[in-house]
């Protein structure tokens, strides 16, 4: 009962003077009865009670609650409003909660694989302080049992036909959680001949952020119209706490298997796999069979174990443009035929990887254009050089080294085709064009050429003996007769004109005398308006 008091305490207030207060306080001890409140609830459910708290004072109340959780030490499955007010005179009522997020020792099925045993019962103290002195506390004895159906799902599925069913998983826990998790089937009756036609799949394991919700997901195939409840059991590894969620299934007849769409670019693949469940206590061979030659089974035969399932995929991989219904089968001599119905477009290919050439004015180069052949037959394709997209003419300055080239059929693996492609420049820059090749069957190819005209090149150097009369070969390489100058740094060797008009195109050889008692070298400068950079060929003269 010792008082305290703290005088002369400045308040400063916006826009009113500063007031003085005092502030007082008394220390009481512990009331000497404790009284008790109990809680029953499902693990991860809300319940709540309540006690009432009396004010005999001629003034309102003010209280702050204090609750703590002291088993299982750092939790806080104990909770209540963070303050309460008490009219003057009147009484008021507390709401405690109690929220569980593990199960006692009492009700617990099963044990945490942490070691850590369960407690038989939840504890925690809730104390109020009142002004007049005087002061509430009571202890506070939680009992959680396990949980029941957390959820239920309902579904519809068609027979024949894989579903993937997600179910939401939430983390109750501010940590990471790793749950053992087994899928049951509950009705019909586990190994009845209903059964044996419901064949479920699901990963052993579910790992959840903390506090995090997201969907774990598991298969199920039925071969029979009919009903089936199937129960999804995750179980904490670490504290050994479960939920069950549950899933209704109606399996109804489909009139069809399935309609699967596969579009896909020329040359490109596109899967699509096929579940196929085998829930007989004997082997099950399936084969497929296409209707179009672009169609095709991977594996070509599959044999399913008893009682269980695998997948095939239908690879599809057009050639042409176009579109269309095609039929693809599965046969399977213990199961029956399973038909589907492909709607497939091809639309066209996309561009080849581009062939970039660079060769200097007045020069040339070649390049092989390679691709890959995938029909089954033997193609003659034709090929042709196109003006490319965006460019103002054609490509003048591309050639074919051939306009046809044939590829022989590809078994397993595509067949390698090249061609060759001649990049002679007329002017200096940029030059594009497009390579299209074609042919009935394979499809068709088209790969962009870009060209780069670099400046004129030294060449040489052209021997020459004294006295005898050399030759250097020079194209024009424009696309109009353009006159050149002609001349050389050494006065040893001569050439018969200073100026010489070329036809566009058109090579000539351009004579060069060399006269001289030693051997020594020069150069022949050959230029003209249109280019700044001139033609140089290196001359070595031998006596």
């Amino acid at each position: 009962n010792i008082g305290i008091t703290v005088r002369d305490i400045r308040c400063v207030l916006e826009g009113h003077p500063p007031l003085m207060l005092e502030a007082s306080g008394k220390c009481v001890s512990q009331p000497g009865e404790t009284k008790l409140l109990e809680f029953f609830a499902q693990v991860r459910t809300k319940t709540q009670n309540s006690f009432v708290i009396q004010n005999p004072t001629d003034s309102d109340w003010k209280l702050y609650p204090q609750v703590a959780t002291q088993e299982p030490p750092g939790t806080n499955y104990f909770s209540c409003e963070k303050e309460i007010v008490v009219p003057a005179k009147k009484d008021a009522t507390l709401q405690v909660y109690y929220m569980p997020l593990t199960m006692t020792a009492g009700d617990a099925t099963g044990s945490p694989s942490s070691g850590k045993p369960r407690v038989e019962k939840h504890k925690g103290t809730i104390f109020l302080g009142t002004p007049d002195g005087n002061a509430v506390c009571y202890e506070l004895e939680g009992e959680a049992t396990p949980p029941e159906v957390n959820s239920r799902l309902e579904a519809k599925v068609p027979c024949k036909k894989k579903h993937t069913q997600a179910v939401p998983v939430k983390n109750w826990l501010h940590e990471r959680q790793r749950f053992s998790v087994t899928v049951e089937l509950v009705s019909p009756e586990p190994g009845s001949s209903q059964a044996q036609g419901i064949s479920l799949q699901g990963v052993g394991t579910l790992d959840l952020p903390p506090g995090l919700e997201r969907e774990y997901r598991f298969s199920v195939y039925a071969y029979h119209e009919g009903s089936a409840l199937v129960r999804v059991h995750l179980t904490s590894q670490e504290t050994g706490e479960f939920l069950n969620i549950e899933v209704k299934f109606d399996f109804f007849a489909a009139e069809s298997l399935a309609t699967i769409k596969l579009d896909a670019a020329c040359r490109q693949v596109v899967r699509h796999k096929i579940a196929v469940a085998n829930p007989l206590m004997q082997p099950a061979r399936f084969t497929g069979s296409t209707s179009e030659s672009f169609f095709r089974f991977s594996p070509e035969t599959l044999e399913v174990p008893p009682r269980s399932e695998k997948t095939m995929e239908l690879i599809y991989r057009p050639l042409e443009e176009g579109e269309g219904d095609a039929e693809v089968t599965l046969k399977s001599p213990e199961l029956g035929t399973y038909p589907y119905t492909v709607n497939w477009r091809a639309s066209p290919a996309g561009f080849e990887r581009a062939l970039v050439l660079k060769a200097p004015l007045g020069g040339s180069t070649v390049e092989s254009f390679k691709f890959l052949h995938y029909a089954k037959e033997m193609v003659k394709y034709k090929a042709r050089i196109e003006a490319a997209p965006g460019a103002p003419k054609g490509g003048v300055d591309f050639f074919l080294e051939a306009s046809e080239v044939s590829a022989t059929g590809c078994v397993n693996e595509p067949v390698p085709t090249e061609l060759g492609v001649k990049f002679q420049p007329s002017m200096l820059g940029e030059c594009r064009a497009l390579l299209v090749i074609s042919g009935p069957g394979g499809g068709e190819y088209k790969a962009l050429l870009t060209g780069f005209a670099q400046p004129p090149q030294p060449q040489g150097p052209i021997t020459m003996i004294s006295g005898k009369q050399g030759l250097v070969e020079f194209r024009n390489p424009f696309d109009k007769p353009t006159d050149f100058s002609l001349q050389v740094d050494n006065p040893c060797f001569m050439v018969p004109m200073r100026t010489q008009r070329i036809d566009p195109q058109k090579s000539v050889q351009i004579n060069v005398n060399f006269k001289s008692d030693r051997s020594q070298g020069g150069r022949l400068i050959i230029s003209c308006d249109k280019v700044s950079t001139p033609w140089i060929f290196f001359l070595k003269g031998e006596v």
